[in-house]
């Protein structure tokens, strides 16, 4: 058990873990450690906490408080400054660890110990977007997300396009799920005034959206019996065929009844566009019905209605996709 005071004191800054941005063109000098006193550092959560929408509530700062109090971690990272200049009272100036930072100063530590960052202004920001990411002490919420990205076009540091927003979400958000990114940049890209070339289908009511708004044919979903079709339709998401399959046997078991499959996809790719991923799925079905004939199934459950118009100029966005 090590106090924050004897940390502190008695520090070997060679032993201090050091995290890599080089991936993201940030670099450390070699000697990346540096222990200086908190009125070296220049510290500006308001102004300079740049990726975070919302402070750290005081319960949160209590708790890292509480933390730091009974014993200081020596595998994790440190707090993230770059040079300001000699020219400054506080030539230091921290970039991220706001919270720990106020945590440690409530433990009345005289200072502490600091990774020095190397980078653009672009770079540098890209760096306390991510350090959110990699840490357990607060994560970035998808508010934060959008504020980050909207600075970056506001900056002038990315094009105001869905290509250039997704890029940079990629590169800094890494760690993130199809699905985030899927809910964060088009948000960024409605609150920026820019409509996307492609549609997304995020949810069944949104799926129940284009159904009203737009498509000429209507359709009974949710897995709902389609009296008219004689069928029970699921959406379904590429990439979850195996799932529907099963649960289409059951549906056959209990009713007799087979199921229409009206499927969506992610946001499309250099390797896969929109028709690469449709028939991907399309596939994918196919290889799953030869699986089970193989095996003897005499029936296959499955009725594929179309694919949902996600491309708005390829797209006729009345009615469902079904060339494949």
């Amino acid at each position: 058990m090590v106090s924050p005071a004897e940390y502190y004191e008695n520090v070997d800054i060679e032993k201090v873990p050091v995290p890599d941005w080089s991936h993201l063109g940030v670099t450390t000098p070699t000697e990346a450690t540096i222990k200086l006193p908190w009125d070296q550092i220049y510290i500006d959560d308001v102004e300079n906490n740049s990726t975070k929408e919302e402070p750290h509530t005081p319960v949160e700062i209590e708790q890292l408080r509480l933390s730091f109090s009974e014993n200081v971690k020596k595998d994790e990272y440190t707090p993230g400054i770059t040079y300001r200049g000699k020219q400054y009272a506080q030539p230091w100036q921290l970039e991220y660890g706001f919270g720990r930072a106020e945590a440690l100063r409530l433990c009345k530590t005289k200072g502490w110990v600091f990774t020095i960052l190397e980078g653009t202004e672009d770079e540098i920001e890209d760096v306390k977007a991510q350090e959110n990411e990699l840490l357990p002490k607060r994560i970035n919420e998808e508010i934060d997300m959008r504020k980050f990205l909207k600075k970056k076009v506001a900056d002038g540091k990315i094009e105001k396009t869905e290509k250039a927003i997704r890029a940079k979400f990629r590169k800094v958000y890494s760690h993130r799920s199809k699905e985030v990114e899927n809910r964060v940049v088009p948000q960024v890209l409605k609150e920026l005034g820019v409509k996307s070339p492609h549609i997304i289908y995020t949810s069944i009511p949104k799926v129940e959206d284009w159904i009203n708004n737009h498509s000429k044919i209507e359709y009974i979903i949710n897995g709902e019996y389609d009296k008219e079709r004689d069928l029970y339709i699921s959406v379904m998401k590429e990439g979850y065929q195996r799932r529907l399959v099963i649960n289409a046997y059951k549906t056959y078991k209990e009713t007799g009844k087979k199921t229409g499959v009206i499927f969506h996809c992610g946001a499309p790719s250099k390797k896969a566009d929109f028709i690469t991923k449709r028939r991907q799925v399309i596939e994918g079905f196919k290889q799953i019905k030869g699986y089970l004939e193989y095996a003897g199934a005499k029936v296959w459950p499955i009725v594929i209605l179309g694919a949902l118009p996600q491309d708005r100029k390829a797209d006729n966005l009345k009615e469902l996709i079904t060339i494949f």
